[in-house]
Formats: C-alpha cells, structure tokens, sequence
C-alpha cells in the first residue's frame, strides 16, 4: 500500500465527498497527513445550508484510515524550515516529509505544487481531480455518484479545478457541466 500525504487542503476536499474509505481502497493509497495539517483541517461546508460546520478527523486517525506522520529527525526540521519560508506551514511541513521519505503528495495550492515540483522534482504529485479520477476508474465508480461527488466537492469545500488544471475539463463533464 502507497502512502499519499495530502495538504489540508487536498485533504478537506477529500473529506467533503464522505468517501475517503472507498477513495482509499479503490486507489490502493493509504492517506496520510502531518501535524500542522491536523490542526489546519477544521471546517466544512453544510451541504445543505451552506454554514461552515467542523470536521472531526479523529475517527478517521483512530480507524487508521488516516495516519499522522511527525516530522522525525534533523533533516526533516531542516527541511520544513526552509520550505516553510515559501509556503504555508501544512503545505511546507508535507513537502519536507514527503521529499526526505520519499512518499506522493497531494496538493492542490498551485504555489506550493510549483515549488515542490522545482524544488524536489522527485515528489510525484497528486491533486484534487487526479485522486477523484483514479478512484472513479479504479473503483468503477457509477456516472451519477461521481457527478453527486464532484457537486459535494464544490459545494462543502468550495474547491473548483482552475481552467488550467489538466482534467479541469474531466471535471466539468464527470460533473455534468460540459
């Protein structure tokens, strides 16, 4: 089983589908995250009122769905220190452990994503779409759940492919919106 880190924010839009347990064993990935993104990962949308209501993680960290990697060691401090002076914390954290254990991140942060890719071309790179894309073919999942997926995505986290995205138009037709 592959590890995928994921920044808060990839993590957030993950959570906002209640899917993360078929989105694990479809794709094969055990999801991880680290501290400081533990502590950024607080709220949602209502999907029906749209009012910003908490997330609680915990049950996904006790079930083990969800690990919590600390930085370990000298050179993982090292590293998110200079990493944490060209982004945020939770991103700067995730790339330090992701480049020194060699794991896949997911990120969605278009800043963070082009500074890790400069900075640790290694890292393979995950974002929103590809993991919803990966689980869908590889879970097979059904048109309908998709599209009601996609909308729970956009509508609880408010996350939205940037035009530029590869599967930016993926997105807009698996949502319906060709």
């Amino acid at each position: 089983m592959k590890i995928l880190l994921s920044d808060s924010s990839v993590l957030l839009n993950l959570l906002a589908t209640d899917c993360l347990a078929s989105i694990a064993s479809a794709t094969g990935w055990q999801f991880a995250i680290c501290p400081a993104v533990r502590d950024e990962a607080k709220k949602l949308r209502d999907s029906q009122n749209g009012e910003m209501v908490e997330v609680d993680i915990t049950p996904h960290i006790g079930s083990g769905l969800l690990q919590v990697l600390e930085l370990s060691g000298e050179e993982e401090q090292t590293l998110y220190v200079e990493q944490s002076i060209v982004v945020d914390d939770g991103e700067a954290m995730s790339i330090a452990i992701a480049a020194h254990r060699h794991l896949e991140l997911a990120v969605d942060d278009k800043q963070a994503a082009n500074h890790a890719r400069r900075a640790f071309p290694e890292i393979h790179l995950w974002s929103t779409p590809e993991i919803v894309k990966q689980w869908a073919e590889a879970g097979r999942v059904d048109a309908k759940f998709l599209r009601n997926t996609i909308r729970l995505i956009e509508i609880r986290s408010r996350y939205f492919p940037s035009k530029s995205h590869a599967l930016a138009e993926w997105w807009r037709q698996s949502k319906g919106n060709a």
